[in-house]
């Protein structure tokens, strides 16, 4: 009878229900850097625990990640293991979009990232340029041209498709329309949930790092112009359009217009910066323009240029590519300082730096700055004290990753780097007004979880806390059951007996692995080594190369 009902743990019925497994369980992976998160998806499309295509990426985050590698796009749909070494962690998710395996991204905020304007589920394109062979994408908005990265259609071939949405995170008694959207698009689809800890409290590392005075400088060289007043078409005495879309599409061509002659002029001044940027590391020539144009800098901006390489610590570059900067820069302040009397057909001075005396050597150990990261940018570099740079190779290098990071760094009154310690309150809310989300939609196919707290924008006081407090969520939206948690991060074992206490199940730390699904699994080996372009990857049951 009902009354003497009794279950017996034991009984081997009880134990399949609860047991859910291994290959229906729901895979949580955390990472440090966020561009390893790519690793885990494409090794679970390989195993096919996610679809070849249609995949959507709900990207919870304090930066869109949102740029776009110096790849050529041939490598990125040919080799897709191959290429992942090359990637960082604000350019990983474009190659993956490129490549049709994901065609959504919803990027959900915290309230102090605006990035990116919120919006509704929107179509657009990625491609490559036809002159370059670069790709680009037609999103009209500062984020895309600052980087250089937007096009329009008009200029691009190759084109894939894809939608993007963003919204903010918000409180759990809110429902907006955008979060409507949200639910609507990843109704009965493949989704990867993919959380970065900074969404929850975000730092600007560079505020320490960087001077007043430096970014005042990264300003003005690096700054896009700003862009021209919308111009809808004249329709005359004709009374507008009774459908709001013909108005929508006019809207976005004229802002497309308008972004196409920001972009293209902001990519010639950057590639201008650039070439003289790596004249002072090659040639040791460059020349001051008195007349100011995209194709060259004129003193002002040379003047500018080699106060900001000045203003770095003197073991950033080699000896000889130093003295190149002062001499540059001495000239170009006394040729300010002559404009007056620089007659009219002298309109350009040569600086033949050559024959200079090479710069004598500071023994002085230069400041230990760790690794930092934009989100727009490429890694940042690390100087330690057997750093100087020695060879050209190294300062080209150099050259060019402070050109990438000054460029995503500029225009920081208008567009600034996110930077918001949020409180324990404030950290619960979000974690909250996510779960509220999360609890409206099926499961996801795959959790990535990033900490973000090397590289300085998770604090570090707060990422454990934080990546407690999420699991809380997820062991609250899911259960414990559902889940398996791998930890790829260094320090991953201090964190084991906490989650395995909240009953979570542990399958891989970093340099151990505790189930195999492949005897070709090397246990000496970490978790998580690069993966090569032969499809060198963890093997999981059924796994292929999606390559």
């Amino acid at each position: 009878s009902p009354q003497n009902l009794s279950i017996n743990e034991n009984d081997p019925f009880f134990r399949k229900v609860v047991n859910i497994p291994s290959s229906r369980k729901v895979k949580v992976v955390v990472v440090e850097e966020h561009d390893i998160a790519l690793r885990h998806i494409y090794r679970t499309i390989g195993s096919k625990r996610l679809p070849s295509k249609g995949i959507k990426l709900l990207h919870i985050d304090a930066h869109p990640d949102l740029c776009i590698p110096n790849i050529s796009p041939s490598v990125i749909v040919d080799e897709p293991y191959g290429m992942l070494s090359d990637l960082s962690i604000e350019n990983w998710i474009f190659p993956a979009v490129f490549s049709k395996f994901v065609d959504h991204i919803l990027w959900l905020h915290p309230p102090w990232s605006k990035q990116i304007t919120n919006r509704r589920t929107t179509d657009y394109v990625i491609g490559r340029r036809k002159l370059t062979d670069e790709l680009a994408v037609n999103i009209p908005e500062p984020y895309f041209y600052n980087e250089g990265i937007y096009a329009h259609r008009c200029d691009m071939e190759s084109e894939v498709p894809f939608t993007f949405t963003v919204c903010t995170i918000h409180g759990a008694s809110t429902l907006c329309n955008v979060c409507s959207d949200v639910t609507m698009n990843l109704l009965n689809e493949a989704f990867v949930l993919d959380v970065d800890l900074d969404a929850f409290s975000t730092m600007d590392p560079f505020l320490s790092f960087y001077s007043p005075g430096q970014f005042a400088l990264i300003d003005k060289l690096f700054t896009a112009p700003r862009v021209p007043p919308l111009r809808l078409p004249d329709r005359g005495s004709r009374p507008p359009p009774l459908d709001s879309t013909c108005s929508t599409l006019e809207v976005f061509e004229s802002a497309s217009l308008a972004a196409k002659v920001v972009s293209d002029a902001h990519r010639q001044r950057l590639s201008t910066l650039l070439q003289c940027m790596e004249s002072l590391t090659t040639s040791g020539t460059v020349d001051l323009s008195i007349t100011p144009s995209l194709e060259k800098l004129d003193v002002y901006d040379i003047e500018a240029l080699t106060s900001l390489l000045l203003s770095l610590p003197t073991e950033t570059f080699s000896p000889s590519t130093y003295n190149h900067i002062q001499t540059a820069h001495a000239l170009a302040t006394s040729a300010i300082q002559e404009m007056g009397v620089v007659s009219a057909s002298e309109e350009q001075l040569q600086l033949s730096l050559g024959n200079t005396s090479p710069h004598q050597d500071n023994n002085s150990e230069p400041p230990k700055v760790k690794l930092q990261r934009v989100d727009t940018s490429r890694d940042f570099f690390d100087w330690t004290s057997d750093s100087r740079s020695e060879t050209v190779d190294n300062d080209l290098e150099l050259m060019k990753h402070f050109h990438d990071l000054w460029k995503s760094l500029a225009d920081r009154e208008n567009y600034p780097l996110p930077h918001h310690i949020s409180s324990a309150e404030e950290q619960a809310e979000l974690i909250g007004g996510l779960e509220s989300l999360l609890n409206r939609m099926h499961n996801p196919s795959l959790i990535t979880i990033a900490r973000s707290s090397l590289d300085g924008y998770t604090p570090t006081n707060q990422v454990s806390s934080i990546q407690m407090q999420f699991f809380e969520a997820l062991r609250r939206i899911y259960g414990v059951e559902l889940l398996t948690v791998a930890l790829d991060y260094d320090g991953a074992a201090k964190d084991v007996q906490a989650l395995r206490s909240m009953g979570f199940e542990i399958s891989e730390i970093r340099g151990e692995v505790f189930r195999f699904s492949s005897s070709s699994v090397n246990t000496g080996s970490l978790l998580l080594s690069h993966c090569e372009a032969s499809g060198d990857y963890r093997s999981e049951s059924d796994t292929r190369d999606i390559s």
